[in-house]
C-alpha cells in the first residue's frame, strides 16, 4: 500500500516536499565544497578588505601633477571605481555562492571567479587613474 500526498503537497518534488521530511545528508563532495566556498570567502574577505585600504593610498599618485597637467575628473573615477566596484562585485559573489551552497550546489568557483573579477576591476580603476596623469 502507497501512501499519496494531498493534493497541496504533490508538486514535481514528490514526497519530499511534504513538511517535516528532512533533506538527506551531504556528501563528502558536498561538504568539501562547503569548506573551501568558506575559507575562500574569509581569505578574501581579508584580502579586499586590505586592497581597499591600499586603494585609498591611490590617491596620492595626483600629487605629480601641476598645472593643469593631470585629468582629474578621469583619475577621481578611477579612484572611485578602485574603490567602490570590487568590494560590490565581491559581495555579490558571496550572495551567489551562499545561495548555490543552500541548492546543494557546486559554488567554490564562484567566489573564485569573483575575486578574479573584482581584481580585474581594480586594475581597471588604477589604469583610469594612470591614464588620467596625461603622461
Amino acid at each position: 500500500m502507497t501512501v499519496q500526498p494531498p493534493p497541496e503537497f504533490s508538486g514535481p518534488a514528490g514526497a519530499g516536499a511534504w513538511p517535516g521530511v528532512p533533506k538527506p545528508a551531504r556528501s563528502g563532495a558536498q561538504t568539501a565544497d562547503l569548506i573551501v566556498s568558506i575559507i575562500l570567502i574569509v581569505i578574501g574577505v581579508v584580502g579586499f578588505a586590505f586592497l581597499g585600504f591600499l586603494t585609498l593610498f591611490l590617491s596620492m599618485m595626483s600629487d605629480g601633477c601641476s598645472a593643469n597637467q593631470c585629468n582629474t575628473g578621469l583619475m577621481s573615477v578611477g579612484w572611485l571605481i578602485a574603490l567602490a566596484v570590487p568590494p560590490a562585485v565581491f559581495v555579490g559573489a558571496i550572495i551567489w555562492t551562499i545561495i548555490r551552497l543552500a541548492r546543494r550546489k557546486t559554488a567554490w568557483w564562484i567566489t573564485l571567479s569573483g575575486a578574479f573579477l573584482a581584481i580585474l576591476v581594480w586594475a581597471a580603476g588604477a589604469g583610469l587613474m594612470q591614464a588620467g596623469l596625461g603622461r
